[in-house]
């Protein structure tokens, strides 16, 4: 008897848990919501469509001419979107933008090194 109740017991919360599953989509996320990709546009580019400009600093001659003599090797950096998708079972996966290096690590170039990679 005690084992028919606990068989009991176990069908009614996993049938009470899995009910919380039957919500559709719509509810859940609604239907005047932006797509994720209106969003990652409205967040990463500006509405006048400027470039972005990185501001100067001041800087003596002796940091100048170490500029000038260490450079950063080209390394470019990739930027892949990812669109809202379903899985296999069913679940929502939001759009999302990732960045990535080509390269693994970043080099610094020796003096007379970069002109080959211009």
């Amino acid at each position: 008897m005690r084992k028919m109740i606990l068989i009991l017991i176990t069908i009614w919360i996993n049938t009470g848990l899995l009910s919380g599953c039957t919500t559709s989509k719509a509810k859940v996320f609604g239907t005047d919501m932006p797509s994720m990709k209106s969003i990652h546009d409205e967040k990463f580019h500006n509405s006048n469509d400027k470039p972005l400009v990185r501001p100067q600093r001041a800087v003596g001659d002796k940091a100048n001419a170490e500029q000038e003599e260490f450079q950063w090797l080209p390394n470019p950096t990739l930027r892949m979107y990812v669109f809202r998708h379903l899985t296999a079972a069913g679940h929502p996966v939001p759009g999302y933008s990732t960045f990535f290096r080509l390269y693994t690590q970043d080099h610094i170039a020796a003096p007379g090194e970069q002109a080959g990679w211009e």
